[in-house]
């Protein structure tokens, strides 16, 4: 098989694969999100129609590619004969993952006015993308692939990943409110545990052809650096499999991160009766969402292997290259390899810092009628403008729109996203009891080559027997039969 597209697979594959951020799309601006609210916005957890609610567990996983294809396999299929091809043409190539895992998270109402929640999660993001560039499955040689890209160059990489732990809790607050808008502010303290990181950037890759008979081509001018945290360097492969883990989870760094959210809830005369009571405490006409989050970054130790190497010896062509580096089997003989044809080649050493995917989140949710709602979101990454010369993760979240009908034990969910590398999925989701299982593209339950680009999410949330608390909200929940009748509200 094709050496170059071998390595291109695995590569792509290992970013697919081992990185685990938090999207539990469906229920992005709902009152029932409870405990999960704090991943959208912090300050969601205090309008909110219950007293309390635990999500013992939840999972979720979203990826999106374009340099390769999985065929043969759907998420209701046996993968056993799964077939992953890489995709031809010339494209801008990517690969985003992004995971969480959420353990014991909860939200308690503190009275009429606050609440908080708390909760631990191990997160990851996962990145790498490339600039446009021509790949066909007959380029079976070095040359080939550089004849095919020579209206391409200079040639350029970058990729990044984060790994790591937190700890969590919020506060929500009512700052301010009237009989017709109430205004809510909250924020989330972490206190992440760094479990593993790595990056790489590649740059101004060129080469000219060669001045001979013989095709050839000729590297002129790149840079390459990479870096990945220490713990990896603790493996070892006579050691057993638990000790390796204990190894790699000692002595890594320990940060904080913060999120900020504040919600403006609209309520109408419906919602009121004529002596000023409300008729429900959280029965809205519209509700908008502004958060910040993920501020912060998780702290590495270079790996003794990680390296950074500028400039390009003279004389290193296609057959040189392929020379040094087809042979190549682990890091220690890839860095022999680069140390040869670089024209400076150092190791990188103390630490380095992969700042988190702070973003701006923009929600609206919009009560149709009855237990109807559409929430409509967007979400504007920060750092590529503020902090351009950082490493740091990314999301893959842009634009997403959701029809939804929900009561506090059902719910039916669409969910329709535009992400930020120009793909539209349709998803969905249903809510029965505790349980709320949804996809991200609900392509991948059916079609058999579509699960590179969508993902899925499980939620399992208790939550009391009854919607109101009154030592929580006090007597005006208590509202007569005669104004519920009365009156046009959503029924939770």
């Amino acid at each position: 098989m094709n050496p170059i597209r071998n390595y291109l697979l695995i590569a792509g594959l290992l970013l697919f694969h081992y990185s685990i951020a938090q999207n539990y799309q469906a229920i992005n601006g709902s009152q029932f999100a409870g405990s999960l609210a704090p991943s959208n916005n912090p300050a969601a957890i205090a309008h909110v129609p219950y007293a309390w609610d635990i999500t013992p567990f939840a999972a979720q996983v979203k990826q999106s590619t374009n340099a390769f294809k999985i065929n043969n396999y759907s998420f209701l299929s046996s993968p056993q004969n799964i077939k992953i091809v890489a995709e031809n043409g010339i494209k801008k190539r990517f690969v985003f993952t992004n995971q969480d895992i959420r353990l014991l998270n909860a939200r308690f109402t503190l009275n009429s006015t606050s609440a908080i929640a708390f909760g631990a999660s191990i997160r990851s993001f996962t990145y790498a993308k490339a600039s446009n560039s021509n790949w066909q499955d007959t380029a079976y040689s070095l040359a080939d692939y550089l004849k095919i890209n020579l209206d391409k160059v200079p040639l350029s990489a970058d990729a990044a990943a984060s790994n790591w732990a937190e700890l969590y809790a919020s506060y929500a607050q009512t700052i301010y409110s009237d009989a017709n808008k109430i205004i809510n502010a909250g924020i989330t303290v972490n206190y992440n545990r760094a479990i593993s990181g790595g990056y790489g950037i590649a740059r101004n890759v060129n080469y000219v052809p060669t001045a001979t008979t013989k095709p050839g081509y000729l590297l002129t001018t790149g840079s390459l650096q990479y870096g990945y945290s220490a713990n990896f360097d603790k493996i070892d492969s006579n050691k057993t499999g638990a000790a390796n883990r204990k190894l790699f989870l000692q002595n890594n760094h320990y940060s904080l991160g913060a999120d900020i959210g504040f919600e403006y809830i609209i309520r109408t005369e419906q919602d009121i009766n004529l002596d000023n009571d409300l008729v429900d405490d959280f029965a809205y006409d519209t509700k908008i969402g502004l958060s910040i989050m993920d501020i912060g970054s998780n702290k590495y130790s270079f790996g003794s292997r990680s390296r950074i190497a500028s400039g390009v010896l003279p004389g290193i062509t296609d057959t040189l290259l392929e020379n040094k580096f087809n042979t190549v089997t682990t890091v220690d003989n890839f860095n022999d390899s680069l140390a040869s044809i670089a024209a400076s080649f150092q190791q990188m050493s103390g630490d380095f810092y992969i700042y988190k995917p702070t973003r701006l989140v923009i929600n609206v949710d919009q009560h149709i009628a009855a237990n109807f709602f559409i929430n409509a979101e967007i979400t504007l990454p920060l750092l590529p403008i503020i902090a351009n010369s950082s490493i740091f993760i990314r999301g893959m979240n842009f634009i997403a729109i959701t029809p939804r009908w929900e009561t506090k034990k059902f719910g039916v969910y669409l969910p329709i996203l535009f992400n930020n590398r120009q793909q539209l999925w349709v998803g969905g989701a249903f809510k029965a009891g505790p349980l709320l299982l949804g996809t991200h593209n609900l392509a991948n339950l059916f079609a058999k080559s579509t699960t590179q680009s969508g993902g899925l999410y499980l939620v399992v949330t208790i939550r009391p027997g009854k919607i109101y608390d009154s030592q929580a909200h006090g007597a005006k929940n208590k509202i007569s039969q005669k104004t519920k009748r009365s009156v046009s509200c959503p029924k939770f």
